[in-house]
């Protein structure tokens, strides 16, 4: 998480989010919890990112960037200031070039891959005309890794300013470019850090932008449908959900309509925080079970306890092999295990990281254990994570087994089970939440009718 200050002033708190999601389902889940996926203003607020993301994950990503319907020349620092001053040559800027220069007090359009010289801003010191040959994406980063930016021109003075130092016989590359993308959030500045070759101009190239964190936090476009870990801006919101009681007994399906037609889907829950929200919602005088949106899947991934998909994983050699559904570490390398199973373990605690408990206990009662005391059993995404529990014994982390899916298709993984639950038994595919039992879940046959809970405004 960082706090940062953008160039027009705007503080920005950005949380990235260890969970793969599409750039659809990871902008819902921002908009949410917080704000929206995150926006970039400069360089500096690009190498923060790149600075909270994970250091053991070395993919792509997801940021507010995407596609948008409409093409507008703007100025390499962010800026959009063309409505107020402009100084195209006439017939400009020609359709098709996509980049500007300047030539003999005037602005042309060129392909941005032809080769011109360059101009840089570089602040109190003004402009500098560098000499040699760049095509305009290598011309604007030669200027933001030497000075500042490509020159943004705001008046005729800085435009004489530049024609003082640049002959009239040569052309060099200057801030203006055309731009078809925009921020989630429709945040108004233009700031854009492509990597090499990007954005490439063919189609079905991709509508959604991912940075990199191996290649200096560079942008490049991709499929809005793969599946990457992303970053947030924003405070966090509180409640996330708006949960509604409906004090009419249906089946589980009939409940799920219901809520579909008049809310956003049967109840989802993320954290324990909504757990303690959804039991305070069931009315006081009810002390049967109640729907929520979870329901047998048709598919088993390995999912982390405080909800995430599982990215990095270091399992031995032949594992996971069947043995159980929770994984226990040892001396560095993870393996399958019966959750009944009693072991020591390993909790997470937002202020102070890892603990290790040595009190063996089963993989329910060690995830109640942390939960309680801490935050939850331990999720661990690199190498050097892993590194900070490599042990002799055998100790359970976060992971499971889960075959279970939210009605509104959410991707987190977040559980609740009471104890003995869910079991192995068949016919049982539906979840319910006891309010006088902590609002843990257990699963029960759809045709079951019990009241139930929405999430989601009428």
């Amino acid at each position: 998480m960082w706090l940062l200050r953008t160039t027009s002033g705007v503080y920005r708190q950005y949380y990235y989010i260890n969970a793969r999601m599409s750039w659809p389902e990871a902008q819902s889940y921002c908009r949410a919890k917080y704000t929206d996926l995150a926006t970039v203003d400069t360089i500096d607020d690009v190498n923060r990112l790149v600075n909270i993301v994970d250091a053991g994950y070395s993919g792509s990503v997801w940021i507010g960037l995407k596609r948008g319907t409409q093409k507008r020349w703007v100025w390499s620092n962010g800026e959009d200031t063309l409505t107020q001053y402009s100084a195209w040559a006439d017939g400009e800027p020609k359709s098709g070039k996509e980049c500007g220069y300047f030539n003999n007090g005037v602005w042309l359009s060129s392909s941005c891959s032809s080769l011109n010289h360059l101009v840089c801003y570089s602040g109190s010191t003004g402009y500098v005309r560098v000499e040699t040959f760049k095509n305009w994406t290598d011309a604007q980063s030669y200027c933001r890794q030497h000075h500042i930016d490509l020159p943004t021109i705001h008046n005729a003075q800085e435009l004489n300013q530049i024609k003082s130092i640049v002959p009239y016989y040569s052309w060099v590359w200057i801030g203006l470019f055309l731009d078809s993308w925009e921020w989630s959030d429709k945040w108004s500045l233009f700031f854009r850090y492509w990597a090499v070759g990007q954005p490439s101009q063919s189609s079905g190239s991709g509508d959604c932008v991912s940075m990199s964190r191996t290649n200096s936090g560079k942008w490049a476009q991709y499929s809005c449908d793969l599946q990457h870990p992303f970053i947030c801006h924003g405070w966090p919101k509180s409640p996330y959900r708006s949960y509604h009681y409906v004090d009419e007994s249906m089946t589980w399906q009939d409940a799920q309509s219901y809520c579909r037609a008049r809310f956003t889907d049967l109840a989802t829950a993320d954290t324990m925080s909504d757990v303690s929200l959804l039991v305070n919602t069931v009315d006081p005088g009810y002390s049967g079970s109640v729907w929520i949106g979870l329901h047998n899947g048709t598919e088993y991934r390995w999912v982390w306890s405080m909800g995430t998909l599982s990215q990095y994983s270091i399992w031995n050699p032949g594992e996971p092999n069947g043995d159980g559904e929770c994984v226990r570490s040892f001396n560095g390398n993870w393996y399958d295990e019966s959750c009944s199973t009693a072991l020591p373990f390993v909790c997470f605690n937002d202020s102070s990281g890892f603990i290790i408990t040595e009190t063996a206990m089963t993989w329910r009662d060690a995830q109640s254990y942390c939960r309680q005391h801490h935050t939850d059993l331990a999720s661990i995404s690199s190498a050097e994570q892993q590194n900070l529990i490599s042990n002799q014994a055998s100790l359970w982390i976060g992971l499971f087994l889960d075959s279970w899916q939210w009605s509104d298709q959410w991707n987190l993984s977040f559980r609740y089970w009471a104890a003995g639950q869910p079991s192995q038994s068949s016919g049982s595919d539906c979840v319910s939440m006891s309010r006088n039992y902590s609002g843990k879940w257990a699963h029960e046959s759809c045709d079951l009718k019990r009241p139930f809970i929405c999430h989601g405004d009428k």
